[in-house]
C-alpha cells in the first residue's frame, strides 16, 4: 500500500476521539482570514444577523497573521461571535498538520474540514466567507432528513470546460472506493453536520485535505473530499433535490422543499467585500451597510484610545 492508502486505512481503524464538550448545541462556523476574507465574513455575520439568525458564530482563520488587531476588534463589537486559531487548536491537540507548509490555496482549503471537525458546537452549519444567505437558515438544522441523516451537502453545477468530471473514477479508486456514478458531486459552501454522529467521516475529511497533494489531483480543492470521506466511512447524508442554478455572481442553492436559501457568490468577492450592489443577490440591501459598518468598526479599534500621533 501507498503512504496515502495507509493513512486512509489507519483513520479508518482509529477509534474515532471522543468530542470536547461543546459551548453551545448548535452554531454556524465561518472559514475565513486574511484581508479580502476577513471582510466577507464581516459581511456574513452583518448578513445574519439582519435577517433575524442569532445563532452563534465561529470565525476560524489559520493563525494570528490572518487576524489583524483591527479586524479582530471589529468582529468584538458583534454579540455571540468569537474567533478561533486553527494554530492554537493544532496546538493545544498536540496536532501537527502535515501539510503546515502548502501553497495558501492548499491551506485555505484545508481550514474547512479542521473548523468543522474542531468546531465549538455540536450541530454545525458551516459558510463560506462569501456566500450570502437568502434567509435566515437557521430552520435548515430542523430539517428531517438532515436530523435523521446527521448531514446534509449541496450539489454543485455540472463543472466547467477544463474539466470532463468533478469527481472522476479515478478519485475514488484513488481511495479504495468503487466508482459510485450516482453521486452527485458535493458544492461546500454550506455544510450542516451533527459531528456527534458523524466523527469519523470528520476525520477523514480532515485526513484527505492534508494529503492535499493527493487529493487535489483528482477533486476541486475540499468539497469533494468530503463526498468521499463520507462514502469511505459509510455515512449518510441528506442532499436536497433540487439542483443549484447559476445567477451571476453567486450559485443559487435550495433547501428541501425547493426554496431558495443561499447565494454562493464565489465570482465577486471583492466586489461583495467592498459593498457593491447585484441584482441578481436577494439580500443585495446588507452588501453596502456592512462594507460601511466594517469600514467603521475598524476605525474605531484603531482610534479607541483617541487618534494617534503623526510621525513628522
Amino acid at each position: 500500500m501507498t503512504p496515502f492508502r495507509d493513512a486512509i486505512a489507519t483513520t479508518l481503524a482509529a477509534t474515532p476521539h471522543q468530542l470536547p464538550p461543546a459551548q453551545e448545541y448548535r452554531g454556524i462556523v465561518i472559514p475565513a482570514g486574511g484581508p479580502l476574507y476577513g471582510a466577507l465574513a464581516y459581511h456574513l455575520v452583518t448578513c445574519l444577523r439582519g435577517l433575524g439568525c442569532r445563532l452563534p458564530i465561529e470565525v476560524w482563520h489559520l493563525d494570528a497573521s490572518e487576524m489583524p488587531e483591527d479586524v479582530a476588534g471589529a468582529f468584538s463589537e458583534f454579540d455571540g461571535v468569537r474567533l478561533v486559531s486553527a494554530v492554537d487548536v493544532c496546538q493545544t491537540l498536540g496536532h501537527v498538520p502535515r501539510r503546515r507548509n502548502a501553497s495558501q490555496r492548499d491551506r485555505g482549503w484545508w481550514l474547512k474540514a479542521f473548523a468543522l471537525r474542531h468546531a465549538g458546537f455540536v450541530e454545525v452549519m458551516l459558510l463560506d466567507a462569501d456566500n450570502v444567505p437568502a434567509a435566515d437558515p437557521t430552520y435548515l438544522l430542523d430539517d428531517i432528513a438532515y436530523q435523521r441523516a446527521g448531514a446534509m451537502f449541496w450539489p454543485d453545477l455540472p463543472p466547467p470546460r477544463t474539466r470532463d468530471q468533478w469527481v472522476p473514477d479515478a478519485a475514488w479508486q484513488a481511495v479504495g472506493l468503487e466508482p459510485v456514478p450516482a453521486a452527485r458531486p458535493f458544492e461546500s459552501g454550506q455544510i450542516l453536520v451533527r459531528r456527534d454522529v458523524c466523527v469519523r467521516a470528520l476525520d477523514l475529511a480532515v485526513m484527505l485535505n492534508e494529503w492535499s497533494d493527493v487529493t487535489y489531483q483528482f477533486v476541486y480543492g475540499d468539497k469533494d473530499c468530503f463526498l468521499l470521506a463520507w462514502h469511505l466511512a459509510g455515512s449518510p447524508y441528506h442532499m436536497p433535490a433540487k439542483n443549484p442554478r447559476w445567477r451571476h455572481p453567486a450559485i443559487c442553492q435550495h433547501d428541501s422543499a425547493g426554496e431558495l436559501v443561499f447565494q454562493h457568490a464565489c465570482a465577486a468577492k471583492e466586489a461583495i467585500a467592498a459593498g457593491e450592489l447585484f441584482p441578481s443577490i436577494v439580500s443585495r440591501r446588507f452588501a453596502p451597510d456592512a462594507a460601511a459598518a466594517f469600514k467603521a468598526a475598524r476605525m474605531r479599534w484603531i482610534y479607541r484610545d483617541g487618534p494617534q500621533p503623526v510621525a513628522s
